[in-house]
């Protein structure tokens, strides 16, 4: 098991590299808006606290609760104000799910992931299901094997079925366009102001904020922060330095790096990275 001190635990395992989770424990942290590359499923535990997507409606949730959030979707779910609340959160590879997914229909289960909204669902049996699978997981005595069961069983029996997830309609509005800004940004090493990608595409700088707001709910400076803290952690679980990592990611120095990361995944870089490493 991978632990932090201080009421944070987090356990990955290279045997089962498409699944990772976290818990928290009494915390006050708040969370910028963000995204993952990964199919996260979260619960809470004690307190409460108000979960936002630009793709749905702010909605106040407390023990018992589980959040649903498809991969790529813009969200943050925070305590309320003097507040510290207990949660859990599991990340799941995107084509690992898939491929369950594909299982799935083999036995006559019509399921699929493309782009979908945020889903809340408070139903006990389903919260103390999850529960009961993640103990397994952060259970220092438990076989691989085990774990991996674990995790197949609770999603392909217990929870996948019940997650009814919208679909999100897509707008026709410049998209191509919208995606060759995502192609520049993604290509290039450094952050990318406004200004220049106005230039690169030929669009307003208002058009662009419009077409990031729309299609992934963040701005797009915002985007791009989330896009790095997201390359980062991949790359902290590789050990690279810290001072490294920031250049390579083209932050100004060590302590914007820290900053942003720490914003939006609750714990620094350095905690991050020696909860990876154990």
């Amino acid at each position: 098991m991978n632990a932090i001190p201080q009421a944070f635990e987090f356990w990955q395992d290279g045997r089962m590299p498409y699944v990772e989770t976290r818990r928290s424990c009494f915390s006050r942290t708040c969370y910028k808006s963000h995204s993952h590359p990964t199919f996260s499923i979260g619960a809470i535990d004690e307190g409460n606290s108000v979960f936002h997507s630009s793709f749905g409606t702010p909605q106040k949730i407390d023990a018992g609760t589980l959040v649903i959030v498809p991969a790529h979707i813009e969200h943050s779910c925070n305590p309320f104000p003097d507040q510290a609340w207990s949660y859990q959160m599991l990340h799941l590879d995107i084509r690992w799910l898939n491929q369950l997914y594909s299982e799935f229909r083999e036995h006559g289960l019509d399921l699929h992931l493309p782009q979908h909204k945020p889903l809340i669902i408070k139903e006990e049996t389903l919260y103390q299901a999850f529960s009961d699978m993640n103990e397994t997981l952060f259970d220092p005595e438990k076989l691989i094997i085990e774990k991996e069961q674990s995790l197949i069983y609770c999603l392909t029996q217990l929870l996948l079925p019940h997650f009814v997830l919208e679909e999100i309609q897509k707008t026709e509005y410049l998209y191509e366009d919208f995606l060759d800004l995502i192609h520049i940004i993604k290509s290039s090493e450094q952050f990318i102001s406004l200004e220049e990608l106005a230039e690169q595409v030929g669009l307003s700088r208002y058009a662009i904020i419009r077409l990031f707001k729309a299609n992934v709910g963040l701005t797009p400076h915002a985007f791009q922060i989330n896009l790095k803290i997201n390359q980062a952690r991949a790359q902290l679980k590789q050990g690279i330095s810290l001072a490294e990592l920031a250049v390579n990611l083209g932050f100004s120095d060590q302590s914007h790096f820290h900053k942003a990361f720490k914003a939006h995944t609750g714990i620094t870089p350095r905690q991050f990275q020696l909860a990876a490493a154990q």
